[in-house]
This record gives structure tokens, sequence and C-alpha cells, in this order.
């Protein structure tokens, strides 16, 4: 565990803690964070950054800058200190002692208490709530809601939003920024990280576009999969392709697909999809809650 300027950072587990608040960051951030510490200073290049925090994957350095930006606003007033050093690389200008870890408190407990069996059924009846109220909120996230049937609105996000986006990544975190930003615009963006939970959903609800990376999991072609699927069922809802390595084949292809584009950078993505925002999941200036079927 390391402790520097008021900024708890757990290498083990990822999390963090700064400016008053928690974060668990995400595997790549947090291996470039323990790596920036472990240099004390000094400058880290971004090729050895990129191979700490994607070991297994080939990825553009936009993938880099986007984790640096969300490391800056976890670590919050320490932010700053985290710089971009021309032609190098990164360094987080800070010194970081290292800490020993808590010890959990299952571990520090009395004998007697951790052999008692009133103890253990307590805890697992615990255990049996928490788990019950997890679930209670994650099907709250999905229900909707019809105390007024003239403006019912789906759980979990904004009254009124502009219009929806789902969002089908499976590594979420690196598009938290992007995210956030389309939900500033008052845009209800869902974010889920399989195709088969985004087929789902759209089978379900009106979503003004769907955003898809390219790769997932063992699929390198799952975007385009996504794609062709929700063409062969007969969905024209606009999807995009969000990608840092593209190339006139992977559009050729995305285009085949049914795909409507690919974007690089935010800046390509906000305007591609800004566009479409409110054509589908607007009627009448009423928002739809519900899929819209066409009639046979």
């Amino acid at each position: 565990m390391w402790r520097f300027e008021g900024v708890t950072f757990d290498e083990a587990s990822g999390r963090l803690e700064a400016s008053g608040r928690i974060v668990n960051l995400d595997r790549s951030s947090q291996a470039i964070l323990n790596l920036l510490i472990e240099a004390a200073g000094a400058p880290v290049g971004k090729e050895k950054l990129l191979r700490a925090g994607w070991p297994d994957r080939l990825v553009h350095e936009n993938s880099l800058a986007k984790a640096i930006g969300r490391l800056r606003e976890a670590l919050g007033e320490q932010g700053l200190a985290l710089k971009s050093v021309y032609g190098q690389g990164y360094r987080l200008a800070v010194h970081a002692e290292a800490v020993p870890a808590p010890v959990p408190v299952s571990q520090g407990q009395p004998a007697s208490e951790a052999n008692d069996p009133r103890a253990r059924r307590t805890g697992v009846a615990l255990a049996v709530i928490a788990l019950g109220v997890a679930a209670a909120g994650l099907v709250g996230m999905f229900a909707i809601s019809r105390r007024d049937p003239g403006n019912s609105l789906e759980l979990g996000e904004a009254p009124d939003p502009r219009g929806r986006v789902l969002w089908v990544d499976d590594h979420p975190a690196n598009n938290m920024a992007e995210r956030r930003w389309l939900e500033n615009q008052g845009i209800a963006v869902y974010a889920v990280v399989t195709t088969d939970e985004a087929l789902a959903l759209l089978a379900m609800y009106t979503y003004d576009a769907v955003i898809s990376d390219m790769g997932r999991g063992d699929q390198p072609l799952a975007g385009l999969k996504l794609s062709a699927e929700l063409r062969r069922r007969g969905d024209d809802t606009p999807l995009y392709i969000y990608t840092v390595m593209p190339s006139r084949e992977q559009r050729r292809l995305v285009a085949q697909a049914g795909g409507n584009g690919v974007a690089v950078t935010p800046k390509a993505l906000y305007s591609t999809v800004l566009p479409q925002i409110g054509k589908r999941t607007r009627q009448g200036g009423a928002l739809l809650t519900e899929r819209v079927r066409s009639p046979d």
C-alpha cells in the first residue's frame, strides 16, 4: 500500500482514496499508477506503460491517454502531479511511501468469536440480506415506473433525458469520460458488457444509437457480429464502432455488417452520435419508454 500527499493507494485491490472519496480503479489504471509510483518521480515511457496496462493486448496510445485522464480525475487535487514529459511519457511528481496494509477484521477478531456458531449464523444471515438488497437494486435499474401513465420513465436515468444510448464494451471503465460527457448533455447512457445483454435490452427498449467496441473477450469481431444480428432481426438502430485502430478494410466490414460508422476519437464520436439523439426515442416531443415496433 502506498501513501502520498493525502492519497492512499492499495496496489493489490486497486482501491484509491483521495480528496475525501474512494475510487476502485480499473485494472489498466491500477497497473499504470503502480508503475509510476515505483518509478519514484522519474519519467516512464509510453511503451512501458502500455505493456503494463494492457499486457495481452495491442492498443493505441489513445487508450493510455484515457487511462491517464481517469487517474488524474481519481487523484483529485493531486491529479496535477501526474505530468506529461515531452518525448518520453509520464511521471508522478510526488514522494510516495510504502505503508503496511490494514489487517482485515476477520483476521484480527478473537478466536472465541470466530468459532462462535451464533456469530457465524449472524454473518450468514447478513450476507443473505445483502445479496437480496443487491438483487432488488439490479431489478430496479431495469424496472419501469408506471405511477403516471402519461409520463412513465425508465428507472436509473435522469428525468426526461434528450434521448438514450446503449454502450457495449467489456471494459466499460475505458469509456467512463465519454459516457459522462454524453450524460452531461442530458443523454441517458446504458452500459452493458456482452452482445447478449445488448440484444436483450434492444428487444425491450428504444435507443437512439448503439456504441460498440470491436472486440470483446475471445471474439475479436464482436462488434461486427452485433451489428449483423441487429440487421438480421430487422432492427435499424444506428450502430457505431468506437475503436483505436481503424483501417479502410475495417470500415468496409463495418458497413457490410450494417454498421453506420467508425469513430476513433471522442470528438468524432460525439459529432457522429449527437445528430441521432431524440430521433427514435421521442415522438411528438414525448419520451418513449418501451420498444416501438413497426406494424406488420
